[in-house]
């Protein structure tokens, strides 16, 4: 399935950014596909936070400080621009390459915004070996998703295809439309499947739960409407939407979605702005990243200002 879709909404540009990690190379791979698909500019962009022969290297052993150059970063950044080019082959040959100092987030954003970024590619972070727990995000990502309007897909598996299985989330927010808005230009020939998780409050104290739960899901209907009719959207994309309404919560919906019907991209929207970020992105979007088996787009909804900001 062709991932490609009008001019006028294809993502031009393409920005990776990449830790250098063996699971960076699943987003490298990810990215060079989007890119062909969308005959999109491919940058490529490694943030170091300072200078360290052992954090410069690709797939190079580490030299000991008595036969590293006097220019020891600069040749560090040589060798990595060429062991990404060499990945790279013929695929995309106009890609830029860009290996910068600084906080990662901070120079992410700073990138994404100075190139006009359509669409951010990055992998999970590394987990350490005596971590406490999985670390699923890292810092950065999650700190990505607070500050940067654009797109941000987050590549957890190896690209063996273009995505034929997309499954969009919502919760009729504003943030969620804009998530469904996006999935539907960036794949425009396929179907998607869009759930919304509705609990039904009590369902255990009531004499017929079923019937109870079924009220909810009839007002979880008549609000799927209201929300799809209040983004006007043309009746050829409403038609390509496949709606899923399940009791449950949205995380275990959705992992079990994927599990079971072989879905290979998550897409789901944020408020990314402000101290409001752990109340609602914490609890639902953040909780299904944390245990996504499945590739993730995470679409922010619009900036609102904040006294915080």
């Amino acid at each position: 399935m062709s991932n490609s879709f009008p001019n006028q909404d294809s993502p031009r540009r393409v920005l990776l950014a990449t830790d250098l990690s063996a699971r960076g190379d699943r987003a490298l791979e990810r990215a060079i596909v989007i890119t062909a698909a969308y005959k999109a500019q491919l940058t490529i962009l490694h943030v170091y936070e300072e200078f360290e022969e052992s954090t410069l290297s690709y797939r190079q052993r580490h030299v000991p400080s008595w036969k590293a150059s006097p220019d020891a970063a600069a040749t560090a950044k040589l060798r990595i621009e060429q062991g990404l080019r060499e990945d790279l082959g013929g695929t995309v040959a106009k890609a830029t390459i860009r290996i910068e100092q600084g906080e990662p987030a901070e120079v992410i954003e700073g990138v994404a915004e100075s190139e006009g970024t359509d669409l951010i590619v990055t992998g999970i972070a590394r987990e350490g070996p005596f971590a406490a727990r999985p670390v699923i995000l890292g810092k950065t990502v999650e700190q990505l998703l607070r500050r940067v309007p654009t797109p941000i897909l987050i590549v957890k598996n190896r690209a063996r295809s273009s995505y034929g299985h997309v499954l969009v989330t919502t919760d009729f927010s504003l943030a969620s439309a804009h998530a469904l808005q996006a999935a539907l230009r960036f794949f425009p020939l396929q179907s998607l499947h869009l759930l919304h998780a509705f609990r039904a409050p009590y369902a255990g104290l009531v004499s017929d739960p079923h019937g109870y739960s079924q009220g909810y899901r009839e007002t979880s209907v008549a609000e799927l409407e209201e929300f799809l009719d209040s983004i006007f959207l043309p009746e050829a994309d409403r038609r390509r939407l496949v709606t899923l309404i399940e009791p449950g919560e949205p995380a275990q919906l959705v992992r079990d979605y994927v599990r079971d019907h072989g879905a290979d991209l998550v897409v789901l929207g944020t408020h990314g702005h402000g101290a409001m970020l752990e109340a609602l992105f914490g609890s639902t979007a953040k909780g299904i990243l944390s245990t996504l088996p499945c590739d993730a787009l995470v679409v922010r909804g619009p900036r609102s200002r904040a006294p915080s900001e």
